[in-house]
C-alpha cells in the first residue's frame, strides 16, 4: 500500500493519481462531449471562520483552521467539489481525539450537557454525506477515532479477532497475517476505511460473494453513548429478543459511537485464482451468475459488468494483449459485441479452488462464455484500489463522475439495470447535457445481487452540485421504483436521507426515531443522517 499525507481536497494519497488514458478520453468524449474543468484552488486560498467558543471538553481538542478544514467534508461528489472551489457550508468547531472507548464516553457526556454536535470520523470516506458537517445553530465537534487503533484481543480457537474502530483496513490484514489469519474485507475504499466506519454503514467487500458483508463478520461490538459504553458480546446465535448488532449496523453514529468490534476471521487461503470471461450478452450473463449460485459455487470475487462498462473497462488499459484480444472480439465477432466481461475469483484449498474453476468454466462454456485467462484478473488485483484516483482526474478534466449501488432479487435486476440509466439520460437531457452509465453486478446472493452504476456528465461551472443533485435523484426515483433498495453498502448519510422512508416504511422511521431519542435524548449524535432530527430537538 502507498504511504505519505491524505490528499486534503480528494482522494488518497498526495502524488498519487490514476492518469486517464487516451483511449478512455475519446470514450467518454465522443458520448459526452467536452465540459469545463473544474481546477482546484489551493488550501491558503481558503478562509475557515473562527471557531465558535466551546465548554472545556475531557480529550484532547484541536481548533485550528487546517485540522478544521481537513474534517469537514467527506468523499462524495458535493464534497470535492466544495473541496476543490473553496466554496465549503460549514466547519467543525473542534477535532475531538479521545485515546480510548472511556475518552469517548466522557467526550459524549460533556457533549450532551453543553449541547454541542458530535460527528464521528474512522477514515472520513463517506460518499454520502455521513461525516460532512451541516451548518448547525450549536458548536460542532468532530470525533477523530484514529487513536483507537490496532488488534487488541484474538480468539485463535473461536476465530474472533477484536479491533479498535479507527483502525484501517491494511492495518487488519497486516495484525492477522503473522497468525495465518485474514478477514478479507475489501471495500474499494479499503486503504483509508475504518473497522468502525464499515459497521456503522453496514459495507460490503470486493470479496464479498465468497466472505460476507460486513454484517455476516460482526460478532460483537462496543459502543460509547452518553450515559456509559454499551458492550454486546460475541455469540454465534442467540434467540434473545431482538439483535442489538443488527440495530447498531448501518447506524452512522446515530445510537453512539463504535469505539471497537469483534469480527469473525478465517485462515489465509492455501491458494488463489482467478479469470476474466468474455460472455455474450448481459442476460447470459446474469443467468450464469445465478446458476453459479444456485450451484453453491466456491466462489470468492463475482463481478459481471454490462456493455458499457465493458466498453470503458476496456478503454482503461493501456494496450495489452488482453485488451487486444477484447476488441477484437467485441468488433469482430457479431455474437459479443454487446459483450460483458466476467471477472471471477476463487480462494481456499488449492484442490477445491480447481474443482471450483473447473465446474466454473464448464458453465461459462455452455453459455458461450470465452475464458480469457488471467492476465485480467492479476491486473485487476494490482490496481482496484487505484480506480478511486479516477474521480479527481475526470474532474481536472471537465467530466463529473458518481456511482450509486442497490440490490434486488434476481428477477428484478434486468428491469433495475435498465431503468436507472434511462433515469439519468433522461435527467441529462432535461438539463442539456448528455450522461453515459455504466453498470456492474457484484455482491451476488443465492436470491439476489447488488448493481453498482457509474454515470459520467460534462460540467458546467458553477453547475457542478446542480447538475449532480439532478442526476442522484433522478436514478434514485429509478431504482426504488424498480424495486431496488436505497443502498446496498454505501450507507444512508444525508444524501440518502430523503428517501429513507420508501426503505423503513413509516413504522421503521418512527421505530428509528424512538431508538434515536432513547440513546441520545440530547439530539448531539450526528443528527442529520439517516433521518435528520427536526432542528431544536434534544435541547439544541
Amino acid at each position: 500500500m502507498p504511504s505519505g499525507e491524505r490528499r486534503w481536497n480528494g482522494w488518497g494519497r498526495a502524488g498519487e493519481s490514476f492518469p486517464v488514458p487516451a483511449a478512455a478520453r475519446a470514450w467518454l468524449a465522443a458520448r459526452l462531449g467536452e465540459g469545463d474543468p473544474l481546477p482546484a484552488v489551493d488550501e491558503a486560498a481558503i478562509a475557515v471562520p473562527p471557531a465558535r467558543r466551546l465548554p472545556p471538553l475531557p480529550v484532547p481538542v484541536a481548533t485550528d483552521a487546517a485540522t478544521r478544514l481537513r474534517h469537514a467534508c467527506g468523499q462524495s461528489f458535493p464534497d470535492l467539489v466544495a473541496l476543490r472551489t473553496g466554496r465549503i457550508e460549514a466547519f467543525p468547531d473542534a477535532v475531538c481525539t479521545p485515546a480510548d472507548g472511556d475518552g469517548v464516553v466522557a467526550l459524549l457526556r460533556a457533549a450532551a450537557a453543553e449541547g454541542v454536535v458530535v460527528i464521528p470520523r474512522g477514515g472520513g470516506t463517506s460518499v454520502v454525506g455521513g461525516v460532512t458537517v451541516r451548518r448547525e445553530s450549536r458548536p460542532v465537534a468532530v470525533v477523530s477515532l484514529a487513536a483507537l487503533h490496532g488488534l487488541g484481543e484474538l480468539d485463535r480457537a473461536s476465530l474472533l479477532a477484536t479491533f479498535g474502530a479507527g483502525t484501517l483496513g491494511p492495518e487488519v490484514e497486516d495484525a492477522l497475517a503473522p497468525h495465518g489469519l485474514r478477514l478479507g474485507h475489501e471495500p474499494q475504499s479499503f486503504e483509508f476505511s475504518s473497522v468502525g466506519g464499515w459497521v456503522a454503514t453496514r459495507s460490503a467487500g470486493q470479496r464479498s460473494t465468497g466472505v460476507g458483508k460486513i454484517d455476516d463478520l460482526l460478532a460483537a461490538v462496543e459502543v460509547a453513548t452518553a450515559s456509559g459504553p454499551w458492550r454486546i458480546p460475541a455469540q454465534p446465535a442467540s434467540a434473545a429478543g431482538p439483535d442489538p448488532r443488527r440495530l447498531l449496523l448501518g447506524s452512522e453514529g446515530r445510537f453512539g459511537v463504535i469505539t471497537a468490534a469483534t469480527l469473525r476471521v478465517r485462515p489465509r487461503p492455501e491458494a488463489e485464482d482467478g479469470e476474466v470471461v468474455l460472455l455474450p450478452g448481459w442476460s447470459a450473463g446474469l443467468d450464469l451468475c445465478r446458476a453459479m449460485l444456485r450451484r453453491g459455487l466456491r466462489l470468492e470475487v463475482l463481478r459481471l459488468s454490462d456493455p458499457a462498462e465493458t466498453g470503458f473497462a476496456t478503454a482503461l488499459v493501456e494496450m495489452s494483449p488482453l485488451r487486444s484480444r477484447v476488441s477484437r472480439l467485441l468488433f469482430g465477432l457479431p455474437r459479443y459485441r454487446r459483450g460483458c466481461l466476467l471477472l471471477l475469483g476463487w480462494a481456499g484449498p488449492a484442490q477445491e479452488v480447481t474443482v471450483a474453476r473447473q465446474e466454473a468454466a464448464r458453465l461459462w462454456r455452455a453459455a458461450r462464455g470465452l475464458g480469457l485467462g488471467r492476465s485480467g484478473w492479476r491486473r485487476w488485483r494490482a490496481e482496484r484500489f487505484r480506480h478511486p484516483y479516477l474521480r479527481d482526474e475526470l474532474l481536472s478534466l471537465g467530466w463529473g463522475v458518481d456511482t450509486l449501488e442497490t440490490a434486488a432479487p434476481w428477477a428484478r435486476l434486468g428491469t433495475l439495470s435498465a431503468a436507472v440509466p434511462a433515469a439519468i439520460t433522461d435527467a441529462a437531457a432535461a438539463l442539456g447535457v448528455r450522461a453515459a452509465t455504466l453498470c456492474h453486478l457484484s455482491h451476488a446472493y443465492r436470491d439476489g445481487a447488488s448493481l453498482y452504476f457509474t454515470f459520467f456528465w460534462p460540467l458546467r461551472r458553477g453547475e457542478e452540485s446542480a447538475q449532480w443533485g439532478a442526476l442522484k435523484a433522478a436514478a434514485t426515483n429509478a431504482l426504488l421504483a424498480a424495486g431496488g433498495t436505497l443502498s446496498h453498502h454505501h450507507g444512508v448519510g444525508t444524501m440518502h436521507a430523503p428517501w429513507i422512508g420508501a426503505e423503513l416504511g413509516a413504522p421503521g422511521v418512527a421505530a428509528f426515531d424512538a431508538l434515536s431519542r432513547a440513546l441520545d435524548p440530547a439530539g448531539t449524535l450526528n443528527p442529520a443522517v439517516i433521518h435528520p432530527r427536526p432542528a431544536g430537538e434534544g435541547g439544541a
